[in-house]
């Protein structure tokens, strides 16, 4: 039952409710929350607003009075008496002012310290206190100097007062300046008005937005002159330690607040969990900063309270749609629940289980109907099958054994390795299908062997039928002694002849010459081989006929490769070369070549599995397309003889040289008029190269001797600059006469006249000068036969 469908379909139907109905209470949340958020906003924009504004004509009150006493007494001269008398009525009819004081500008008094009297509010008595005592010194107060200095009224910095009230006070200056009789502006005297910190704290905290919210300011300078902790009073803003606002960030509430803006931020809240907010404005009347600081946590708790009763409401609604599913699917899914036993037998085989009936119609009767359709049908099928698997298991065995004897007729059965006469071959075909159209070939008759590698159109049964009436024609005329093209002539008319299904193959066909390594090829249409020589793989120009079957009488070129020591030849279909991978991108023949370079050093065997295994990386995880056939030979030349030996340039080289060579060449048996040509153009060659290669003096020169048929074979490798003495050393004009004779430039004449071929290469660094002499036999012409040893 865990695992059924109605188990299923009730758990995602619950989990869907579960996901829309808290999908929605979390958008209900967040747009609540914000809403709340933007009407706290303004609800403290307000507040602050209203806060500000009490606090404003609060101050304003101050003001005015200071101002009108000071307006007083530009106007109206009064005695030091008078002066106190009227100081005595203005604090003991301001509720507002704490304490007043009249500071004369001491030019104007008779006393030296001058005259200052000062009346404050003692437990609600007015008393005086005289400001112009030593202890005072009102002329050295922040309060007389600063609105002096300034020339206008000035609120000055939070200080607790001395010799006055002794109370943490901030006063109101206002400087009363005369006109004399020469009409010049004269300070006459400082009116002040004290307010205390105390009731500045209890008009400022008549700001707040909550139980756990309180209300900040500030004075000019920073200094703290309202807040809940009484600690942080006179204090500079930079001291509070509030958990996210660091010092950067106060400045930058502060300086803000300070230039007139509305500033907000938010940070941990210091005595409590949760989000802090605080925002701050300016008085405009003292240029003050005010804020308030309130806890997101208790402004948001009636939207959380809300949204637990929507929870708890949600979570019982979720409850009763459950149970309300669970019935509903139950009885709806009964059907499919005996459906679903009854496909359990039938997957067992068990074909007449009973099924359920089909009431009505509606899906799961249709389901039920078709499934009983289903289950005759697939009784019918069941029989077919069995008749169709047993033919195809016949079809197959006879596929296998079609493969095995088109297999027998290659030698090797499809793989051989097969080593004579200084020959080493190998060979390999991969059909795509069970049986393919690829076939190889090789017959040895004396000293010729007879190679051909094949690729008929098309794969399958066809081409293996046709693959297998070219490969009896082939075998036919292996023995026959015919060259080649004619072999192929005949082999085309043989397949031409009854082709009515127009089918064709190319082929490699050639005879190579075990004693003399030479290989007399025709090509019908085939990708022409590749060879490897001297580090160096690349394919061999060759002229090539039509392929053979299409029609008859065609005419096949003879080509001619002439083999060395340590060739290796490699012959291949299109199997190979045109390989796909999943990018539509061929192998190639070059990179083929590449292979088959890289491989040089191994075994035939293993070079050939390791360039088969390159084509298959390539291709990947795509099908094999074409059946794939390749064949190496390495011609060995075991009948040769050779010898390589490295010198040191510098004085005595030729000597040297002609010190290893002439034993060499006597060893092999070589004429003795043959040895004294031969060292004579190996010394001239050696001449040329440390002439003109411009070598340093411990350069390594290196010599290499081969005698293989009858060929005879030099060759000097130098890491000299490139220079081809063949065609840029300077040859002089023979036949001049003794007068006229050049010096030098015959050395030249001379390894042309002495040899037979001579070449040039440039190899990487080094300068490759190559020289062959063909040696016949002085009775019969043929090879001339190195010593046993």
């Amino acid at each position: 039952m865990r695992n059924s469908f109605s188990t299923r379909l009730i758990m995602l139907l619950t989990l869907a409710l579960v996901l829309i109905m808290g999908g929605g209470m979390a958008l209900d949340y967040h747009f609540s929350r914000e809403e709340i958020l933007k009407r706290l906003a303004e609800e403290a924009r307000i507040e602050i607003g209203v806060a500000i504004n009490d606090t404003e004509n609060w101050l304003r009150g101050v003001q005015a009075t200071t101002q009108l006493l000071g307006r007083v007494l530009e106007r109206t001269d009064y005695s030091e008496d008078g002066l106190q008398q009227v100081l005595r009525d203005v604090v003991a009819n301001n509720d507002e002012i704490f304490g007043a004081a009249i500071a004369l500008n001491p030019s104007l008094s008779d006393n030296p310290e001058g005259f200052a009297p000062y009346y404050y509010l003692d437990n609600g008595v007015a008393s005086y206190a005289n400001l112009a005592s030593e202890q005072a010194n009102y002329q050295a107060q922040p309060w007389y100097t600063a609105p002096v200095k300034a020339g206008r009224p000035l609120w000055s910095e939070p200080y607790f007062d001395t010799g006055g009230g002794d109370v943490l006070m901030t006063t109101y200056s206002f400087p009363v300046y005369r006109i004399t009789d020469t009409g010049e502006r004269s300070l006459y005297a400082v009116v002040t008005a004290d307010v205390t910190l105390e009731d500045l704290q209890r008009v400022v905290g008549q700001l707040h937005l909550g139980e756990s919210s309180y209300s900040l300011l500030f004075s000019r300078e920073g200094l703290v002159m309202s807040s809940r902790n009484r600690a942080s009073v006179m204090k500079h803003y930079s001291q509070m330690a509030y958990k996210g606002v660091d010092l950067d960030s106060w400045h930058a509430l502060f300086g803000h607040a300070l230039g007139g803006e509305r500033v907000t931020a938010e940070f941990p809240c210091p005595e409590d969990t949760g989000r802090c907010t605080i925002r701050m404005g300016r008085l405009e009347s003292t240029g003050w900063p005010i804020g308030v600081v309130y806890s997101q946590r208790e402004i948001l708790a009636p939207l959380h309270r809300y949204e637990i009763k929507t929870a708890l409401l949600g979570l019982g609604t979720l409850l009763l749609m459950s149970l309300a599913v669970y019935l509903l699917t139950s009885r709806l899914t009964r059907p499919l629940q005996q459906l679903s036993i009854a496909s359990e037998h039938v997957a067992r085989g068990e074909l007449d289980v009973p099924l359920p009936q089909a009431q009505g119609d509606d899906e799961v009767s249709r389901l039920v109907r078709s499934f009983s359709s289903m289950n005759r049908e697939l009784k019918t099928y069941i029989q077919d099958l069995e008749t169709a698997t047993a033919n195809r298991s016949r079809l197959e065995g006879e596929l296998n054994a079609a493969r095995d004897i088109q297999m027998s007729m290659l030698p090797g059965g499809g793989e051989v390795m097969w080593q004579a006469g200084g020959v080493n071959l190998w060979a390999q075909v991969l059909p795509a299908k069970t049986v393919g159209g690829d076939l190889y070939t090789y017959f040895r008759d004396g000293n010729q062997l007879l190679l051909a590698v094949g690729d008929v159109s098309d794969k399958g049964v066809p081409a293996a039928l046709f693959m297998a009436r070219s490969i009896s024609f082939i075998q036919q005329l292996a023995g026959n002694d015919v060259p080649p093209d004619a072999a192929m002539a005949r082999l085309n008319n043989a397949l031409e002849r009854d082709n009515q299904s127009c089918m064709f193959v190319t082929l490699f066909l050639g005879i190579l010459d075990l004693d003399s390594g030479e290989l007399c090829f025709a090509s019908a249409g085939h990708t022409a081989p590749s060879l490897l020589r001297q580090g160096q793989a690349q394919s061999i120009v060759q002229d090539t006929g039509p392929a053979l079957g299409l029609a008859a009488d065609q005419v096949y070129p003879r080509n001619t490769l002439q083999l060395s020591g340590g060739d290796r030849l490699a012959i291949f279909t299109d199997g190979i070369d045109e390989a796909f991978n999943a990018d539509a991108r061929m192998y190639g023949v070059e990179r083929a070549n590449e292979e088959l370079l890289a491989n040089a050093g191994l075994p035939l065997e293993a070079c050939g599995h390791a360039l088969i295994a390159s084509v298959n990386k390539h291709t990947g995880d795509q099908p094999q397309s074409d059946d794939i056939t390749l064949m190496l030979l390495e011609y060995t030349a075991s009948d040769g003889r050779s010898g390589s030996h490295s010198f040191t340039t510098g004085a005595g080289l030729t000597s040297r040289i002609e010190a290893w060579l002439q034993p060499l060449l006597r060893g092999w048996a070589v004429p003795a008029d043959l040895v004294t040509e031969f060292t004579l153009v190996a010394e001239e060659l050696a001449t040329n190269v440390h002439k003109y290669a411009a070598l340093a003096p411990d350069e390594q020169l290196i010599v290499t001797l081969a005698l293989q048929a009858n060929t005879l074979a030099l060759e000097i490798r130098d890491p000299g600059k490139p220079f081809d003495p063949l065609s840029e050393g300077h040859r002089s004009t023979l036949g001049a006469d003794i007068d006229s004779a050049e010096i030098g430039g015959l050395g030249v004449h001379l390894v042309t006249r002495l040899t037979d071929r001579q070449s040039y290469r440039r190899e990487g660094n080094h300068n490759v000068l190559r020289v062959e002499k063909d040696i016949p036999h002085p009775d019969c012409g043929s090879p001339l036969e190195p010593p046993k040893n």
